[in-house]
């Protein structure tokens, strides 16, 4: 159903429509990955790595219907430094894969659209695995038909013998670790793979698509017009963090980035980026460390009055997205029929995304 409404939607020129009336609204993508292996390995369940093909389509329709920006062209706009054309768009990527530079960097310079690519510090330069990755190359390898596991009290068996299976458990994990602070996240996950029976040595030949940039490569990224920013060190979710923890993955990757690249790191990028996922403390830590702007997961358009450090992210990262859908998304009509929808479920109220919109709230 959704498929048809952006069909038709774009058979009639809606998307046009709310492309030019959102057109002094930039908008920033968020990317992971981009892969040459089609759809269907386990390790790429949900499309976090995008078909090669899909991607080239996406870059080509911004290139033709936007104007792609630097980040920092917008933190400009946002402290009243610059102005930005209309219907800007601005490319970012977290994580810090290998193929962000063997994949994306070469249609990105194609298409002369820059980019911003926001790395974990312990996964570029210390080459230790994601530990969202480790779960789910855990489960591609494991010979196991189930597993049964303790989650905050109750203990949960979750059968592993099909694909869908082991779909199905990397969800409820990846759920259950993020509900947890940070160290008792890194407990659990050692208990899965110790109950998983998998030789962490081995994790890392499950999807070679998993592999991180290297420090040197990462020094090639600003050749395809790639800026650099902080995704913490070990990816832990901000506000799962101790105070010193967070003040130190903050410091630290930031001062490893600009070694290795010899420009300042200027941009911050919250793990997992949802309202839940940072608060005013982590807001005022990433300040106190130096950074120039934070940006987020929150689905919208970025208004003129945005705070700097809770910039909204456009999230359209799976396999099964259609040209269609995407125009759509990023001229912002499905984001005006969800805000409809909102008010007339009595769910409406200050746009997401402004740091501002929480402060009245939590003041109200």
């Amino acid at each position: 159903m959704k498929q048809a409404i952006f069909s038709i939607s774009g058979v009639l020129g809606v998307d046009r429509l709310f492309a030019f009336l959102n057109r002094n609204r930039p908008v920033v993508l968020v990317f992971h990955g981009v892969t040459a292996e089609a759809p269907g390995h386990l390790c790429n369940h949900e499309g976090m790595h995008l078909h090669l093909p899909i991607f080239e389509r996406l870059m080509a329709f911004v290139a033709a219907r936007y104007h792609a920006v630097p980040l920092a062209s917008v933190v400009d706009w946002l402290e009243g430094k610059g102005t930005l054309p209309e219907r800007a768009v601005v490319v970012t990527f977290d994580d810090g894969y290998r193929n962000v530079l063997t994949q994306a960097a070469p249609v990105l310079k194609h298409f002369g659209i820059p980019a911003t690519l926001f790395v974990a510090t312990d996964f570029v330069f210390r080459g230790e695995i994601m530990w969202t990755d480790r779960l789910v190359s855990a489960l591609t390898l494991t010979r196991e038909k189930e597993i049964s596991i303790d989650v905050q009290g109750d203990t949960i068996t979750l059968p592993l013998r099909s694909h869908a299976d082991k779909t199905a458990a990397d969800r409820q994990l990846l759920a259950a670790c993020k509900a947890l602070p940070d160290a008792g996240r890194a407990a659990f996950v050692h208990r899965v793979l110790e109950k998983l029976g998998v030789d962490q040595s081995l994790l890392s030949t499950a999807w070679p698509d998993h592999a991180p940039l290297s420090p040197d490569e990462l020094k090639q990224l600003p050749e395809f017009g790639i800026e650099v920013g902080s995704h913490t060190c070990s990816h832990a979710i901000a506000t799962r963090m101790s105070d010193e923890q967070m003040a130190r993955e903050l410091s630290e990757s930031k001062r490893m980035i600009e070694s290795a690249v010899g420009r300042a790191c200027d941009g911050f990028s919250y793990p997992n980026g949802s309202p839940t996922d940072y608060s005013a403390a982590t807001r005022a830590r990433v300040i106190e460390a130096g950074y120039r702007c934070a940006v987020t997961t929150i689905k919208t358009s970025v208004a003129p009055y945005q705070d700097p450090f809770e910039i909204p992210r456009c999230t359209l990262t799976h396999n099964r997205i259609t040209l269609p859908e995407f125009a759509a998304e990023v001229s912002g009509f499905p984001r005006f029929l969800r805000g409809v929808k909102g008010r007339v479920s009595g769910h409406g109220g200050v746009e997401a995304g402004s740091w501002r919109a929480h402060a009245r709230s939590d003041a109200a």
